[in-house]
């Protein structure tokens, strides 16, 4: 399975709807969002994806009541969730909570983990769990941050590759 990998998408309009027309270009199987959608409004916007999506709160999400009401094509989770996709056990976490995402990474229960919060994307192995951040929409959040990116997971041979966006 080819899952999109997104975070930190901070009510930016124009770069969601870019991000949705590639996941969809690239056939996306599943979308999994790490937090900080921001606004229910912008969330919405993700009705144009040709697959499921499934994500979780960060620390700017606000009105999480507004965000299930508004958007009930989405499957919400709280702060943190564990998936079984295409044969891989995966745990998705914002990061805000550095303590959370190590704790989860060296317990060994996941193939994947998937993080968001610092908005610098990478894709590291760390003993047999490979960790993921895809970054942000927001282009130049900290000096770390040069642009904008996304990830694909791929479940097949538990590997993930960053896609830069426009900008840098």
């Amino acid at each position: 399975m080819k899952i999109g990998v997104i975070s930190d998408t901070h009510d930016q309009q124009k770069m969601i709807i870019e991000t949705i027309r590639i996941f969809n270009i690239e056939k996306a199987d599943l979308v999994i969002h790490c937090g900080d959608w921001v606004s229910p409004f912008s969330a919405a916007r993700f009705r144009d994806l040709n697959c499921s999506i499934k994500g979780i709160f960060g620390n700017n999400d606000g009105d999480k009541k507004a965000h299930r009401e508004r958007n009930k094509f989405i499957e919400y989770h709280d702060e943190k969730m564990e998936l079984e996709i295409g044969g891989r056990k995966v745990f998705v976490v914002h990061g805000d909570d550095g303590k959370v995402v190590h704790d989860a990474i060296s317990s060994g229960k996941y193939d994947a983990v998937f993080s968001g919060h610092t908005h610098v994307p990478h894709v590291k192995k760390m003993g047999d769990t490979l960790w993921v951040n895809p970054g942000s929409l927001v282009d130049g959040t900290y000096d770390e941050v040069s642009g904008m990116s996304i990830a694909f997971y791929s479940t097949g041979d538990n590997s993930a590759i960053i896609q830069r966006l426009g900008g840098g």
